[in-house]
């Protein structure tokens, strides 16, 4: 399964996690006043996207691997050794 938290265009909502608030940077635009990135509070919902209506959809159309994501085997023994530091 596709999921937006393991997609390289998920960013973060406002309160700096990935949940349901979190914004698709896919077709992020750059602003023609100022030449900067759109805020990520002018993105559109993740949750939306990929909805039978958004632009990715439930198949995720949009979706790309991120760089590196953790298999819970790797997030459970990097959890282990965070104890012992």
């Amino acid at each position: 399964m596709k999921l937006c938290k393991n997609c390289k265009h998920i960013l973060p909502g406002l309160i700096g996690k990935i949940d349901e608030n979190s914004r698709c940077g896919y077709d992020r635009p750059t602003s023609l006043v100022t030449g900067l990135l759109h805020p990520v509070e002018a993105l559109p919902f993740a949750e939306l996207e990929r909805r039978t209506t958004g632009r990715c959809g439930p198949l995720a159309t949009y979706w790309e691997a991120a760089d590196h994501v953790m298999t819970p085997e790797e997030e459970e023994e990097m959890l282990k050794e965070a104890k012992y530091v």
